[in-house]
């Protein structure tokens, strides 16, 4: 009687999220699934009387979006994504009895469902090479969905800017390698113009800059996610080895490690000015400064720490660990 057409934006399937289809009138569940692979799909959705889909979060809830067709019309009924649900009817109903009265009981009449939007589309892309991630970044900009299926050597440092909602993630733990390529501030990424970039799942190796942020440099009021990420071997001239964060700009850096990352002066692993960070999760090893901050330097910045460590980070003149200024 229905169909479930199911979506998934960054074509790799539901990731974890299934759907329920339960009979209201019984409150039993009559059929469940989910989208296994791919980017879309659909499954029947049958039976008499008033239904109620509902669709579970998930591992990559803004991924996944939903529409109920009745068959016969071919007319959407309900939509939503992860997290979702909707409630749809068919059949005739059975009427009530008469009753003694004169007058015979009239139930009201069934409410329609309510109709879900469907979530922002996307651009879903999978890369390999440097040339394919940064064309990528550069033609697709805001909503840019990435998946990096193999290591990749840096040409250059790539520069993402007023961009909004990309993420940058890899399935199979890709790295991403740098080395002396001439960058400024950002020796593998320059994050700016209030940009918004999640990093997931990738390695960032011997990333490289003359002055800020060996392999990131986030800058103007931009904001970036680091989960489950590692930094090996970068090097800042003079901050943030790993990562530099200045001008109001913000991150969230979960699950990751920093080892053997150095600045000539603040901050080998992580370094702030006039920013703010919350970091959880997360270890700086052998992480090194030539003035202040071993692992994590903060100039009239904020940042909110839990369950971090630092193992034999040193710098030069204090804060072998951590330094606040």
């Amino acid at each position: 009687l229905f169909t479930l057409n199911m979506v998934d934006s960054w074509g790799d399937g539901w990731s974890g999220a299934e759907w329920t289809w339960t009979e209201d009138s019984t409150n039993s569940d009559a059929d469940t699934g989910t989208l296994d692979n791919g980017a879309s799909g659909t499954a029947p959705l049958c039976g008499v009387g008033c239904y109620t889909l509902s669709v579970g979060v998930g591992d990559y809830p803004s991924e996944v979006s939903w529409t109920i067709v009745k068959d016969d019309t071919g007319q959407d009924e309900a939509s939503g994504g992860a997290g979702e649900s909707a409630t749809v009817c068919s059949g005739a109903q059975p009427s009530p009895l008469p009753t003694t009265s004169p007058v015979p009981t009239v139930l009201p009449p069934t409410p329609m469902p309510t109709i879900k939007p469907t979530p922002s589309p996307t651009t879903a892309m999978t890369v390999s090479t440097f040339d394919d991630l940064s064309d990528a970044i550069t033609n697709n900009g805001n909503n840019a969905q990435i998946n990096v299926v193999g290591n990749i050597t840096f040409d250059a440092a790539i520069t993402i800017s007023a961009a909004v909602n990309v993420a940058i993630r890899s399935s199979v733990g890709a790295v991403l390698i740098g080395g002396d390529i001439g960058a400024g501030s950002g020796g593998l990424f320059r994050i700016e113009g209030a940009s918004d970039v999640t990093f997931t799942g990738l390695g960032f190796k011997s990333g490289s800059a003359s002055n800020y942020g060996g392999c990131l440099f986030v800058t103007g009021s931009s904001n970036v996610e680091v989960e489950d990420a590692d930094f090996v071997e970068c090097i800042a001239g003079s901050f943030g080895g790993g990562m530099a964060l200045v001008s109001s700009s913000s991150a969230t850096v979960s699950d990751t490690s920093y080892t053997s990352c150095s600045a000539g002066e603040y901050g080998g692993g992580m370094a702030l000015y006039d920013s703010s960070a919350t970091v959880s999760g997360t270890s700086y090893t052998s992480c090194s400064a030539g003035k202040r901050g071993g692992g994590m330097y903060l100039y009239d910045s904020s940042a909110t720490v839990s369950g971090t460590s630092y193992t034999s980070c040193s710098a030069d003149n204090s804060g072998g660990g951590m330094a606040l200024y």
